[in-house]
Formats: C-alpha cells, sequence, structure tokens
C-alpha cells in the first residue's frame, strides 16, 4: 500500500525533476532502457522527483519529461495511491520494473483499460511504496 506524506521542502531542479532523487533519477532509468540495458535498473529501488504529468487512472500516472529535456514522463504504478493532479510535485519511492500489463493487473488485483496502457508496455515503470507531495509550490 503506497502512504502519502505532506512534505514543503524548498523546490530545485526543473525539466524532469523535482530535485529529490536518490540513486535513480527519470532520465537515467529511461536512457538504461533506450540503450538495451534495463536489467541494471530493474529491480532498483529510487526515489524519483517530478511534476504530474498526467493522471491516467486511480492506479497510475506520469511524472517528469518535459519537451526541453526531450526525457519521456515516467510511469507510476500501485493500487492504493492517493489521487493526484496535473502538474503537481511529487516525490515517489519504489522499485523500476519493466512494465508488463498482465503481470501488473495480476499484482494488482486490478482491470486496467488496455487502450490506456498499451503505449507503455514493455517501458519502464515504478512499483510505488510511498508518495509524498509538495503542499507548497
Amino acid at each position: 500500500m503506497a502512504t502519502l506524506l505532506a512534505t514543503t521542502p524548498a523546490l530545485t531542479g526543473c525539466g524532469d525533476s523535482g530535485g529529490k532523487e536518490t540513486g535513480l533519477d527519470i532520465g537515467g532509468v529511461h536512457e538504461a532502457f533506450e540503450r538495451g540495458d534495463s536489467d541494471s535498473v530493474v529491480g532498483q529501488v529510487g526515489t524519483f522527483s517530478g511534476y504530474v504529468k498526467e493522471a491516467i487512472s486511480p492506479w497510475a500516472f506520469t511524472i517528469g519529461g518535459d519537451e526541453f529535456s526531450g526525457v519521456e514522463p515516467l510511469l507510476i504504478i500501485e493500487k492504493d495511491l492517493p489521487a493526484v493532479n496535473e502538474d503537481e510535485l511529487v516525490h515517489v519511492t519504489g522499485t523500476v520494473q519493466k512494465f508488463d500489463l498482465p503481470k501488473v493487473q495480476k499484482e494488482l488485483g486490478v482491470d486496467f483499460a488496455e487502450t490506456l496502457y498499451k503505449k507503455f508496455q514493455g517501458e519502464p515503470c515504478v512499483r510505488a511504496r510511498e508518495m509524498t507531495r509538495d503542499v507548497e509550490q
């Protein structure tokens, strides 16, 4: 179950990041997948910071990425995530996975609308275990 905590850190960074990454970052995860080295990041735990780009469903949203950095947003998934709003700064701690729709549906026990998730198949995602949001932006 994901946990929601409110925080009020100063904002740092721009582009795909809200400045709170630990170990991994959104761009680095995407780069590993692009160079065919997903095994170097899959299974690793990190804290990823970014602005919500798209609230897809009650179980998923994307963070980070923008047209200036060229970095794609990162999919965040978990059954018990609190609702988020687009452009909200969040910090998500979780495990990097390769998105596999049937596997994720089985793990979470939910039925995803395939049309909303097809574009993420085989792409990186983070299975959240904790999420915090900035209450001051």
